[in-house]
């Protein structure tokens, strides 16, 4: 019988802080129906219902803003009445948590906190393309997150899960290409992690939500890739693997 490979040191350090943002995220995303005092899982054509209730919420956040947008115009826009949003969400901070629950397990899939110090700038490229492509694709989200973190606790819980989830992962793959000769070792792995990732965030909420509200042209998306690629490696001062190179006999 075959046996799974030992998973790797960062997969197993990763588990309990990917365990917690994971069983947060699903509390948040758990379907239930309110009816009567009484909360149950709802059914096929319920979580149909519910789907729709998010979906046209998505629609207004989008056209109106969070803060213009109310459950009855959601109610409106999904075609149903506003005791029945009650059922499936307590209030639109409800909503926007389940939104973003969501987003964030997506996020942790597309991979953008997966990076290894020896892959070079091309990983380096690869880790940094999924979190501005994840930007750039859902702007909507972005500017909900930043406002609504703030007034529902269980979202700012799950932000700070989710952020500190990336600083951790990008701060022991530091100390890892330290170890390795292929990053400086002159630099504190966790105070650089932090401040890199906060240099990605700030420079995509900058120009994709930002420029987004003022109705101006965010830049190509290759363009911010490359850009932060080329300002976190310098910072690090990240090397490339030599080249093992063989001669013909």
């Amino acid at each position: 019988m075959a046996v799974d490979p030992a998973p790797a040191a960062d997969a197993v350090e990763d588990s309990p802080r990917l365990n917690r943002l994971i069983l947060a995220a699903e509390n948040i995303k758990a379907a239930v129906r309110r009816q009567d005092g009484r909360e149950t899982p709802v059914g096929p054509r319920a979580l149909r219902t519910r789907d729709k209730l998010l979906e046209a919420a998505g629609r207004l956040f989008s056209e109106r803003s969070y803060l213009s947008t109310s459950l009855n115009d959601v109610a409106k826009e999904a075609g149903v009445s506003l005791p029945t949003v009650y059922q499936y969400f307590a209030d639109r901070d409800d909503i926007v948590a389940t939104l973003a629950a969501d987003h964030a397990l997506n996020m942790l899939q597309r991979g953008a906190d997966d990076w290894d110090p020896l892959t070079g700038r091309l990983g380096l490229r690869r880790a940094i393309a999924a979190l501005v492509t994840l930007y750039a694709e859902d702007v909507v989200f972005y500017s909900l997150w930043e406002v609504a973190s703030h007034v529902d606790d269980r979202l700012a819980t799950l932000r700070r899960e989710f952020e500190d989830q990336f600083h951790e992962g990008f701060s022991r793959k530091m100390r890892k290409g330290i170890e390795h000769g292929m990053v400086r070792d002159d630099i504190d792995p966790h105070a650089m992690a932090k401040a890199m990732n906060l240099m990605v965030s700030s420079y995509c909420h900058d120009a994709f939500v930002v420029n987004g509200r003022r109705r101006e042209e965010p830049p190509a998306t290759d363009d911010v890739i490359d850009m932060l690629t080329t300002l976190w490696a310098d910072a690090i001062g990240l090397r490339e693997r030599p080249i093992n190179t063989t001669s013909a006999t």
